[in-house]
């Protein structure tokens, strides 16, 4: 008998399509400790949440477990989860081992109340009244520092916060004291500071519990925050393992390498990112497995070579102020009103967008940083007339957008374009990728043939990195990496001279990242665009920033060359951003 709580020996989970069967796991063995953190990082499709999905048994068809054990150690006894009957698996699930997953607006029901919803997964569980399990799930709420238990115990999902859903999800997740928490991706596309709460919130836990905790993340720098040995994934099989210090200080995979250079640093500026394809090639065998083959470049090196000297930064920043504003934002204000109360009589305002006045000159970067609720995406479709202002102006190129009128503003839509978040519900699932991208060519009349449309389409594939033939095929074939290469071909397609980039790279993963970045920085300096680029990540937004903007509550808190503000924050606010960002080790 092993003193591990968690042992997975050789574990294989396949999922089975019309063309091959899909290794998504692949002979992964591994162990987990009482009191020990052990985080899981990579890329998707590299096999973390199929792990976690196997070890809780929740795999689906057409996917299956077909080989390995999975031991979990209870109380001295050891049981194999895979031998566990499906009638009995419940009995583990949710009690011993819990799973906390990555999108909690999917995972809660949003027909039922978040209180009533922990209350359920108790009295499943255990043998409580409905009223002592109302009064578990406040002392819950309260133990994750989740602010007024009571009104969200009475609140739907919708009326809360991501960070908020979060936290009810591991307070759910708690509820039944598991001997072992799968943390998914947990903070993937919240906040910083929500991100850097939820982590030491994780951390406290496993500390009262002192509960095994398996923390899945492709982020290699909140590994380091929270991890006390990380295993590496990539195409289903762990390509190395060790502790943080080890796996940071000294990484031995060229995909370990990647991950960590991916990743904005925080030490100084690069030209472009490395990105996976830098430090190892990829080869396809006869069996249809792969290897990797080092490139032998050290990872200081790759690096070294692209750090641009700050006497470089500061020159580009006098050259691009030295010209006239391609964009003036004045005093603008957009606010909502807000119905509360029973019948909804009372009502209140908010403040999205509150006196904030700004420029952007042409081929420059500004960067828009801030929580979630600070109104950046507000601002960013307030100057597309998206969202129709209050008061104030905004100036493009000498004219005043707010003075223009629904067929005026239709032509100079042409040339301010903006790239969404997600780029799954951004393209159209029944329309082809080319037919995508040409269709904003149509509109506006450019190129006089639907021939010479599909041709200035390919080109544009090909501009972001994707093939010619591509051009038939459907989003749902694609990557979201490649997807969001397809909605920046798209705002590409109508030759736009300032583009809004509105959370375009937050849900991805960072080598995917990495490549939109590059990819975004290139096309700035070819077609000498201007962008205004909106994150909550300020290590991302300083790297591909010449000037930054912090906004807090629809005020701008500070305004500032993006290192000036990085390394020498005025205000608490930005102090407190910076804080949370994950250094590594």
């Amino acid at each position: 008998m092993s003193n591990n709580l968690l042992t997975v020996n050789n574990l294989k989970t396949v999922f089975h399509t019309e063309k091959e069967i899909v290794h998504a796991v692949n002979g992964i063995s591994f162990s987990l400790k009482k009191g020990e953190t052990v985080g899981i990082v990579g890329e998707s499709g590299s096999g973390k949440s199929v792990t976690a999905l196997s070890i809780m048994q929740l795999v689906k068809k057409p996917g299956e477990v077909v080989d390995g054990t999975i031991i979990f150690n209870k109380n001295g006894e050891d049981i194999n989860l895979l031998e566990v009957p499906k009638n009995k698996i419940h009995q583990y699930r949710g009690n011993d081992l819990a799973i906390i997953f990555q999108e909690p607006m999917t995972s809660l029901n949003p027909v039922f109340r978040c209180g009533n919803q922990v209350v359920e997964a108790m009295r499943v569980h255990q043998n409580i009244s409905k009223k002592e399990g109302e009064n578990q799930t406040l002392q819950l709420f309260e133990k994750v520092k989740l602010p007024d238990p009571e009104r969200v115990f009475n609140a739907y999902p919708h009326e809360l916060s991501g960070g908020q859903k979060q936290r009810v999800m591991i307070a759910m997740a708690l509820s039944n004291n598991p001997a072992i928490l799968i943390a998914d991706e947990p903070t993937t596309a919240l906040d910083v500071t929500v991100q850097k709460t939820i982590l030491d919130l994780v951390n406290n836990l496993k500390n009262d519990l002192d509960a095994g905790i398996l923390f899945i993340t492709h982020d290699l720098g909140v590994a380091a925050e929270i991890a006390d040995r990380v295993l590496v994934m990539f195409r289903g099989k762990i390509v190395e393992e060790g502790t943080v210090e080890e796996i940071f200080k000294n990484p031995k995979h060229p995909y370990t390498k990647s991950l960590i250079a991916c990743r904005p640093p925080l030490s100084g500026r690069l030209k472009k990112l490395p990105v996976a394809s830098d430090f190892m090639k990829i080869e396809e065998t006869v069996s249809g497995d792969w290897q990797a083959e080092e490139t032998a470049i050290s990872l200081k090196k790759v690096l070294d070579e692209q750090y641009i000297p700050q006497t470089t930064v500061e020159e580009r920043l006098l050259k691009l102020r030295s010209q006239s504003p391609i964009l003036e934002v004045k005093n603008l204000q957009t606010y909502f009103s807000k119905s509360s109360g029973f019948f909804k009589r009372s009502k209140s305002v908010v403040k999205a967008v509150d006196d904030v006045s700004f420029e952007v000159f042409p081929g420059e970067t500004l960067g828009l940083v801030g929580e979630s609720g600070c109104g950046k995406t507000t601002l960013g479709r307030t100057i597309l007339r998206l969202i129709e202002a209050q008061s104030g102006d905004v100036i493009f190129q000498g004219k005043n957008l707010m003075d223009l009128s629904e067929i005026e503003m239709r032509a100079v839509r042409k040339d301010l374009q903006i790239i969404f978040q997600d780029p799954y519900s951004s393209l159209n699932p029944r329309m082809s990728i080319g037919e995508a991208i040409a269709e904003p060519m149509k509109v506006h009349n450019l190129h006089k043939t639907s021939k010479l449309r599909k041709e200035k389409t390919m080109e544009l594939l090909e501009t972001v990195q994707l093939k010619r033939e591509h051009y038939y095929r459907l989003p749902h074939e694609f990557s979201g990496g490649q997807r969001q290469r397809i909605c920046i071909a798209r705002a590409l397609a109508v030759n736009p001279k300032f583009i809004i980039c509105d959370e375009c790279v937050s849900a991805l993963d960072v080598s995917i990242q990495a490549q939109i970045l590059n990819l975004l920085m290139d096309l700035r300096e070819k077609h000498n665009l201007s962008y205004i680029f909106i994150s909550h990540d300020l290590s991302v937004v300083r790297f591909i920033s010449d000037r930054m903007v912090v906004m807090n509550q629809g005020k701008i808190e500070e305004i500032g060359a993006a290192d000036q503000i990085y390394y020498n924050p005025q205000t608490t606010y930005t102090q407190r951003l910076i804080a949370a960002i994950p250094k590594g080790f």
